[in-house]
C-alpha cells in the first residue's frame, strides 16, 4: 500500500469503532476495514467511563493494525455529537489597514474563540455567517478597500468535558488526536452536495443515544441541535415487553414500522423470553408500531419544533441518516409532520467500487465524513507546507534573469545566422 490510510475512531452509544481507508487518485474513498467492540462507556456524546472505552480503543486499534497489516496506528480523527453541544450567534467588528487580508479574516476568527472559550465551554467551530464592510454586506472579503469590517459568526460550543473525555480516552493508549471533526459537519460532508447546502437543507441524524439537527443554507450550517435520545432508547422500550435487548434490537430492524397505520395486515411475533425459564414472548406487529411511534414521536418532538422555527428555506428537504434511518416508513413519518420531503442520505457515491458493502450503510455516514474532511485537511497542510518552502525571488530579480534569458537566446539566434552565412560563402 503506497498511502498511509486514515484511521477514524468512532465513540458510539452502543459500540466503539476503529475504521481505516484512504483516499484514492481517482478521489473515491477506500474503506480497508473496522474492528468494533460493544460499548456502554459512552452517554449522549460523553465518555462516562474513561478505563473502559480507553481498553477498548487500544484493542480495536491493535486488531486494526494486524487485520490490515499496518504500520503502528499513532494518530487518529474522531468526531463529536454531545447533548451539551449548542450554537449561537457571536458578532465582533475590526478596523481595515487598506484592504481586508486572509491574514486579518483568520485573526478576527481566532478572536472570536478566544473571546467566547473559557475553563468550561470549548468552542469547536467558529463558522463565518457573513461579512459586512462600512455598513454594506459583500459574499468575500478579501481584497476588499474599506474602513471597518463586521463579522457575524455561528459558534459550536459544548462542554470541556467533552472534548477532554474523548481525547483522554485515546491518548491513554499512547495514540494522538490529529482532528476534531463535529458529527454533523461530517454527515453533511457524505451526504449532502454544495446545491443541498445553498438551497437549504436538514439533515436529521440518529445514534444509539443522540439525534442531531443540522440546517444547512446560504452554504454554511445554521443550526445545530442535539437530543440526548436515539435509536437505542426505542429498543429499550421494546426489551420492556420481556425479550433481551439484542432481541428487541432485531424486531425494531427486521419487524418494526414507525407508523402504526401503516401496518395494514398485523401478525403475531413469537421471540424467546428474556428470562430463560419464561414462555416465549408473542408481539403483535401492530402493536410494535405502537410503541416506535410513540416514542419517535417523543424523541423528534424538539427537532420538529426546531425546524418549525428556522427562517430559513429548505428547498432540498430533509435527509435522514444513521442507524435508525432505515427503520420503515420513517421518511413518511418525518414528511408528515413536517411537510417537507424527506430522503435517506447516500453517501455511496465517495466510495471505491471495491469498498465491502457493509460500508453503504446508513450508520457509516459520519464515519465516510469524518475520513473525508481529515484527507481535505491533510491536502490543506501539505499546500501550506509546499508554498512555505517554494524559494520567492524578488519581482527585481526575476525580470533581471529573463531578460538574460532573452538576451542569452538572442545572441544564440544571431550565431546560428552568422553560421550560415559563413556557410554559404564557403560555397
Amino acid at each position: 500500500m503506497n498511502k498511509s490510510p486514515l484511521v477514524y475512531i468512532d465513540f458510539g452509544g452502543s459500540r466503539i469503532s476503529a475504521i481505516a481507508g484512504f483516499v484514492q487518485d481517482d478521489h473515491a474513498l477506500k474503506v480497508l476495514g473496522e474492528q468494533l467492540r460493544l460499548s456502554d462507556d459512552v452517554k449522549s456524546g460523553i465518555v462516562e467511563k474513561m478505563t473502559g472505552a480507553a481498553f477498548k480503543v487500544n484493542e480495536i486499534t491493535k486488531l486494526l493494525q494486524n487485520s490490515l497489516k499496518l504500520e503502528q496506528i499513532s494518530r487518529v480523527s474522531i468526531s463529536v455529537n454531545a447533548r451539551t453541544m449548542k450554537h449561537y450567534t457571536y458578532t465582533l467588528e475590526s478596523q481595515i489597514f487598506n484592504l481586508v487580508t486572509d491574514k486579518l479574516l483568520k485573526d478576527i476568527e481566532k478572536k472570536c474563540k478566544e473571546d467566547v472559550e473559557n475553563d468550561k465551554i470549548y468552542v469547536f467551530e467558529c463558522i463565518p455567517l457573513a461579512y459586512y464592510i462600512d455598513g454594506e454586506r459583500v459574499d468575500n472579503p478579501t481584497g476588499k478597500h474599506g474602513s471597518n469590517i463586521r463579522i457575524d459568526f455561528n459558534v459550536i460550543i459544548g462542554n470541556y468535558q467533552v472534548k477532554e473525555s474523548l481525547e483522554r480516552s485515546i491518548e491513554r493508549t499512547g495514540i494522538a488526536v490529529d482532528y476534531i471533526h463535529l458529527g454533523i459537519e461530517a454527515v453533511s460532508t457524505a451526504i449532502l452536495d454544495d446545491k443541498n447546502r445553498d438551497d437549504g437543507c436538514a439533515i436529521i441524524a440518529f445514534g444509539a443515544t443522540t439525534t442531531t439537527l443540522g440546517v444547512y443554507c446560504e452554504g454554511m450550517l445554521q443550526e445545530l441541535c442535539v437530543i440526548p435520545l436515539g435509536g437505542m432508547n426505542i429498543t429499550k422500550d421494546i426489551q420492556e415487553l420481556g425479550v433481551s435487548f439484542q432481541n428487541a434490537e432485531l424486531l425494531k430492524c427486521k419487524t418494526g414500522c414507525a407508523m402504526e397505520k401503516m401496518v395494514t395486515k398485523p401478525i403475531n411475533v413469537q421471540i424467546p423470553n428474556e428470562n430463560p425459564h419464561g414462555e416465549p414472548v408473542k408481539i403483535s406487529t401492530l402493536f410494535l408500531a405502537t410503541i416506535i411511534e410513540s416514542r419517535l414521536e417523543e424523541m423528534l418532538e424538539p427537532i420538529f419544533q426546531q425546524i418549525d422555527s428556522i427562517p430559513y428555506p429548505l428547498h432540498s428537504g430533509i435527509v435522514i441518516t444513521g442507524g435508525a434511518a432505515k427503520l420503515k416508513f420513517l421518511t413518511e413519518f418525518i414528511a408528515e409532520k413536517t411537510g417537507f420531503q424527506v430522503r435517506i442520505g447516500n453517501h455511496t457515491e465517495w466510495l471505491s467500487e471495491d469498498t465491502d458493502e457493509k460500508f453503504f450503510d446508513p450508520s457509516y455516514s459520519q464515519a465516510v465524513g469524518a475520513l473525508l474532511l481529515s484527507n481535505e485537511l491533510i491536502q490543506k497542510q501539505v499546500e501550506i507546507q509546499q508554498a512555505a518552502i517554494k524559494p520567492k525571488l524578488p519581482n527585481n530579480f526575476i525580470k533581471k534573469m529573463a531578460n538574460k534569458i532573452n538576451i542569452g537566446m538572442e545572441s544564440l539566434f544571431k550565431y546560428d545566422d552568422m553560421e550560415k552565412e559563413q556557410n554559404e560563402q564557403q560555397k
